[in-house]
């Protein structure tokens, strides 16, 4: 028997062929970081008994959404997409060739824009002193040790360019949320939000972007938001995803966009938020 998300997805046919691969052509080195900031993780291992050093970027999705790490996969032309027993996909790159010659000159040509680039700065430390050919390997060890156990950040770069609608794009597939929420017992509104624990001032730049009204709030679970069901600012974002997305998100998106048409009928409404939430 099929699930209540495969009925939804057969019955508002949101998986034509086509829509697999009309997507906007945006760049993505830019999309890429937009995605890494949310969802990347720039990580140094040390293991001082076989004074082995270890330096990988893995980015991380639920197992549904697999398919993302492969597009990344194929555009940066290196890493390992793996799956583990949790229900999760992991894009991971790790060899020296490929963090040379792709990961690095990727982050310093668009810098990163959260608080991750804190972390890349210790990991571009990390991967000068790994490359050192004048030190032994203990020496290196402990050098990148100091270097992880470093509390102070470092200062922000000066050359950090405007905010594009390809970051914008990866970091929203990687952190934004299109929902439906229930306002009471017989309305049901379209909801758009991001949050963040700590760049307060990048979600800023986000709703200058997108025109939201609303201003962003510190939230009792301890995050930033972004968040509105405005309607007039629901009609913008609408059309400024339309066709852009490359993730799963695509898919809830579409979802989402669609059911506008549906707006004050609440029992359609009630479905198509059930049917989003199976697909999260």
């Amino acid at each position: 028997m099929k699930n209540s998300s495969e009925t939804g997805m057969k019955k508002f046919r949101f998986l034509k062929e086509r829509d697999k691969c009309e997507t906007l052509k945006l760049n993505f080195k830019e999309w890429f970081v937009g995605y890494t900031d949310g969802d990347g993780c720039f990580n140094i291992y040390l293991n001082e008994k076989s004074e082995k050093i270890t330096l990988t970027l893995k980015i991380s999705q639920k197992a549904n959404n697999e398919q993302v790490l492969h597009y990344m996969k194929k555009e940066l032309g290196i890493g390992k997409v793996r799956k583990d027993k949790l229900g999760m996909a992991h894009l991971l790159i790790r060899d020296q060739k490929g963090i040379e010659e792709k990961v690095i000159p990727l982050f310093e040509e668009y810098p990163l824009r959260t608080e991750k680039k804190y972390s890349y700065e210790k990991y571009l430390e990390s991967y000068k002193v790994w490359k050192d050919t004048e030190s032994s390997q203990r020496e290196k060890i402990l050098k990148i040790k100091n270097i992880k156990e470093s509390a102070k950040k470092v200062e922000e770069k000066t050359n950090l360019k405007e905010m594009t609608k390809s970051w914008i794009i990866g970091f929203t597939e990687a952190e934004g949320s299109f929902y439906l929420t229930n306002k009471d017992k017989e309305r049901i509104e379209h909801g758009f939000g991001i949050t963040q624990k700590n760049d307060k001032g990048v979600l800023q730049e986000i709703k200058e972007k997108l025109k939201i009204k609303p201003e962003v709030r510190w939230n009792k679970k301890g995050f930033w938001t972004l968040d509105t069901t405005n309607k007039e600012c629901i009609k913008r974002i609408k059309k400024y995803y339309f066709n852009t997305m490359k993730s799963r998100k695509s898919l809830i998106y579409r979802i989402w966009a669609r059911s506008l048409r549906h707006r004050n009928k609440y029992p359609e409404l009630e479905k198509i938020q059930e049917l989003i939430r199976t697909l999260k």
